[in-house]
């Protein structure tokens, strides 16, 4: 990657990985409001970064980790400036079809996910987009065999929170 990038070149950079940067936003932001800040917020990050981006690591994992530090930051923030209790996840209209069974399991698994820790939606949101432990731990900055304890983890985690959420929609 060269040093020097022209505007139309990082527009085309961030319209080519617009959805990576848009499952962070989804991942730690309840409303469309909350989403273009921080999908703001991470682009200037990655303006502001990409001068030293040494290539050591692929594009895609490198807008991965800034997206995530970001949000992360940005959660945060949000938390200690925050007066008000942030919006519920609006509830999904249920359709008697198997699609909208499909639409119910993964509401609930967003809701589960939504209580997670700010660093487990991170490591969650790199294992459901099927990234290997060893892009999950360079991502992160932490270690595979750390990466691999957290996710048997939250695993678990989920599993208990999911039981009640799918019991709800039984």
């Amino acid at each position: 990657m060269p040093r020097q990038i022209t505007e139309k070149d990082f527009e085309m950079l961030i319209v080519e990985h617009q959805t990576l940067i848009l499952k962070v936003c989804d991942v730690y932001c309840h409303n469309e409001a909350d989403k273009k800040e921080l999908f703001q917020d991470i682009v200037i990050h990655l303006w502001k970064g990409l001068p030293s981006f040494k290539g050591q690591s692929k594009l895609s994992t490198w807008i991965y980790r800034v997206s995530l530090n970001t949000a992360i930051s940005w959660v945060r923030k949000k938390k200690r400036n925050r007066l008000i209790f942030p919006e519920k996840i609006p509830e999904l209209p249920v359709s008697s079809s198997s699609e909208g069974t499909d639409q119910t399991r993964i509401q609930a698994l967003y809701r589960a996910i939504d209580q997670l820790k700010t660093i487990e939606k991170a490591i969650i949101l790199l294992y459901l987009e099927e990234r290997s432990y060893s892009e999950i731990a360079e991502i992160m900055g932490i270690s595979e065999k750390n990466v691999s304890v957290r996710l048997v983890r939250m695993k678990k985690k989920l599993e208990k929170l999911l039981r009640p959420l799918m019991m709800e929609n039984v």
